[in-house]
Parts: structure tokens; sequence; C-alpha cells
């Protein structure tokens, strides 16, 4: 088959009424771009609603793992900006194009990175890009601080024991607030996060959400400025990585007495003595062990986190994986299987994978492929994520009414494309689904022992998607459908 000749799309929230920017111009001036230039296989990759600060964009991750699986023969945009307006990803992506035999195409300005002219207008323009991208994020900066410190407006959902009237105000609800006293009370009369949390299960309260309450969703409650009646904005971020990231204090915008308050400052201060609070460097926490994230407990379907099994004797040191569940909140069971354990038995399933022990039945084998029908509905709900970000920014008015039927359009036109792209796509044979199984399994296998941990990580879940912790041992692993997409 014909390498792919791609066509990238992208538009953000700010940029969507701006002439000559919508996703109709681009598509077309690209298609009629292809056309000219007697491309074959063309393919669409939008973006929409998404800014270029970084690389971490679903139709981009889409093209990237299609450029390093050398099936990509050219990228091209209608300008630089519609790819990155940061220069070390800029650059970084045509180094991954030349890598894997691929050219970028910047259709307006008719250059494409085969060239060393090429290459060195494209690094002009990108530090021009990445100029403007700063000069926007100082303007929705300056627009968040304006509705903060003048019209006093909350940005988001407000959390238990408040809501917003009909004018975006922090109002009490008071049957909520009565639990968020309570809770505080039982806190500061010696109780721990988890204690609080149990008591608040026991007692039939749930989350607004409808779940139960954690030790983490206390300890997110007791620890909010805004149950003594305090705003906090530009708290946190998000960094080139996707991670949330915590700001230095001197840049929050706190506004005090914003609204009416559930707990007392003497109440917040007692609270304060039994608790240090610490802003995670970088936002970020790091799995420290192989399977981090993939276990599940068999009992109650929670997540599995790791802990260490004792402070002192000869287990000492040693680390187990536990029953979230049971660990927060004091449900389920004391579910728990020791890291090393959980290493060996997903260990031995891969060796198995890799020299095809284990047998699976053609039923098994067409259900993996349908792997690509649950990427569709994750990309379909990440569509539907976009235009409730649209509606949320209209309510906040930081856009207006004629923006939000654009990005109605342009969301509709995204479903259009995907449909098409359904319509196209064909399902691997069940001998291919085995040999990317096999496959990946024996890279999997040296990586195990020779890689670094985040490669590990990441290689272990294109290949496993769960192992299941029942009584104390590992049950079942299962594989990920995602295996697919390494051969699509």
């Amino acid at each position: 088959m014909d390498r792919i000749s791609a066509l990238y799309i992208r538009v953000s929230t700010e940029e969507q009424a701006r002439e000559g920017q919508s996703i109709e111009t681009q598509i077309d001036k690209l298609s009629a771009y292809a056309k000219f230039q007697a491309w074959q296989n063309v393919e669409i990759f939008l973006d929409d609603g998404e800014s270029a600060k970084d690389m971490n964009r679903p139709a981009m991750k889409r093209l990237l793992k299609l450029i390093r699986a050398g099936q990509i023969a050219v990228v091209a945009t209608m300008a630089v900006d519609r790819l990155s307006r940061n220069l070390l990803d800029m650059l970084q992506f045509v180094e991954l194009c030349e890598k894997h035999k691929a050219a970028y195409v910047c259709a307006a300005l008719n250059f494409d990175t085969s060239t060393p002219i090429g290459r060195m207008v494209l690094q002009i323009l990108a530090a021009f890009a990445e100029f403007e991208r700063a000069m926007i994020a100082t303007r929705v900066k300056t627009n968040m601080v304006e509705l903060s410190q003048k019209k006093r407006r909350y940005l988001s959902n407000p959390p238990y024991g408040y809501k917003l009237d009909e004018h975006r105000n922090v109002v009490m609800v008071p049957e909520e607030a009565e639990w968020v006293q309570k809770a505080a009370d039982y806190f500061v009369s010696g109780h721990g996060y988890r204690s609080v949390a149990k008591h608040l299960n026991e007692c039939g309260l749930t989350t607004r959400k409808g779940v139960v309450w954690s030790s983490s969703t206390v300890r997110g409650m007791l620890t909010n400025e805004i149950y003594v009646g305090h705003l906090v904005w530009n708290r946190r971020y998000y960094n080139k990585q996707g991670k949330l990231t915590w700001r230095d204090p001197s840049e929050w915008i706190v506004h005090e007495k914003a609204h009416p308050a559930i707990l007392t400052e003497e109440q917040w201060a007692e609270i304060n003595k039994r608790i240090q609070r610490k802003v995670p460097k970088q936002g970020e926490t790091q799995a420290k062990h192989r399977l981090s994230g993939l276990l599940k407990c068999g009992h109650c379907g929670g997540s599995m986190v790791a802990r260490p099994y004792h402070n002192k004797g000869r287990l000492k040191g040693v680390s187990i994986f536990m029953c979230s569940t049971y660990n927060r909140a004091g449900g389920c069971k004391f579910n728990r299987v020791f890291v090393a354990d959980a290493d060996t038995a997903v260990h031995q399933t891969i060796t198995q994978l890799a020299e095809q022990e284990l047998q699976f039945s053609e039923m098994q084998l067409t259900s993996l492929g349908q792997s690509q029908e649950i990427e569709w509905a994750k990309r379909e709900t990440a569509i539907d994520s976009r235009f409730q970000r649209q509606i949320q920014a209209f309510e906040n008015g930081l856009i207006e009414e004629r923006d939000l039927r654009i990005a109605r359009d342009r969301i509709n036109k995204e479903r259009e494309l995907l449909q098409m792209e359904k319509a196209r796509a064909k399902m691997p044979a069940v001998t291919e689904i085995t040999e990317m199984i096999t496959r990946e399994a024996k890279h999997l296998l040296w990586l195990w022992n020779n890689g670094e941990l985040p490669v590990i990580q990441n290689a272990v879940r294109k290949l496993i998607s769960t192992a299941i912790v029942t009584d104390n041992e590992v049950s079942d692993v299962r594989l990920a459908t995602d295996i697919l997409s390494s051969g699509n």
C-alpha cells in the first residue's frame, strides 16, 4: 500500500473566528495543493480546538505514530504555526520526518524540508511562531486575571458545598455545607483522611459525582481555600509533557472574602496545624514499578496502588500492590500482592506469548481486532469533550455566541471526517494479529531487564491492558487491544 500523504489541520479556540484559519479553509486549500502535486493516498488529520503549545493533540499523536511506523510520505500544513508554535517541538518533528523518510511541506510558503534552504526558513518561521504563542499566553492570562479580580468570577464548577447562581456567583448549598463542617470537626478532633472518608460513607453520603468518599477527596476538600471564602486562580498549568504542574505561589491570583465561608478562620487554622501542605515539585508523581497503574482488584475492580509492606523487620522496604478501595476508604478487603510476585506472573505470561505457548481462539483474536473501534470511541469522546469546553468558555464569557456556533460547525465536520475514516478502515487478519503479539512480546522480554523504567512501562501497556489480582495473587493477565496500533 502506498504511503500516506498527510494533510494536517489545526485550529485553536482563540483562532476559530479568524479569517483564513477555519477548518474548512485549511481543508479546501490543502486538498487543492495535494491535487496539484498529484499526491496519492491523501488523508486528513484534524485537531479542532487544540493549542499549538505542545504536540499533545489527538490527531498529532496519531500522525507521529504513523511517521515512526514509516507509513507517511509527506506532511503538509497551510502554515508552520498549524504544526507547532514551539521551536524545539518543530525541529524535533522535522528530525523525526527525516529519520523516517517523510518530508514536511508548508503549502502557503511553497517550501519543504528536503532542502537545506527549506530547513533554514522553517527554523526562522518557527521562532516567530513560538514568540506569537508566548504573546497569546500573555493575553489569555490577562483576561483570566481581569475575570477573577474585577468580576470575581469562578472559572470552573465549584466543589462540594457550593454552587453557582444565575449570575455565576459562588453561593452556599446548606445541606452540603453542613457535612463539610462535620468533616472538618471530625478531622480536627484527631481522625485522619481515611477515617473521615469512612465516616462519611457510613452515613450514606456520596460526593457530588455520586461516588464514595476517599482519603484523597477528603484531603482535597479540607485543603481548599474556597471553604473560608477565598478564591485562588492560576495555581496550576499543563507542562509540555501534559502533566498538571504547580506554579510558584507568587504567581497565584488570590481574592479573599469573595463569597460566604463555610469554615471559620479558626477551623481553617486548626486544620492547617494538623497538616503540612506541600506543593508537589513539577506537579508529577513518578511510577516506581514496571506494573504501576496496570493491576486491578479482582473483588471490587479498583486500582491496585504500591505501598511499603512493613516499616521494620525482615520485610522492611519490600513493596506490595494493595487494593486502593481498601487503602483509601476502608472498603473492599485487604487484597494485596508482592510487587516481585506480580512481576514474575506477568513476565511468565509475556514469555508464553513470545514463544506462542498460549493458544487463542479465533473469536479471542477477532475481539482483539476491534481495538480500532475503541480508539474511534475515544476520539468521539474527545470531540464531545472539546465542544463542552467551548460551551464552558462561552458561559465564562471568554468567547461570543458566534464563536460557539462556529465551533459547533467544526465539531460536526470532524465527526463527518471520522465517519469517512471508519468507512475506509479494514480489520487486520487473525494471522497478522498473532504475529504482532509475538513480535511485541519478544521485544518486551528484552526491554524487561535492559530498558529504562519509563520505556518498559510503555512497552508493557502496549501488550498488556490489565492484570487482575484476586486473593493475594495475579489471577488473570489480559492483552491490550491497542496492540494492533503497532501494525497499522
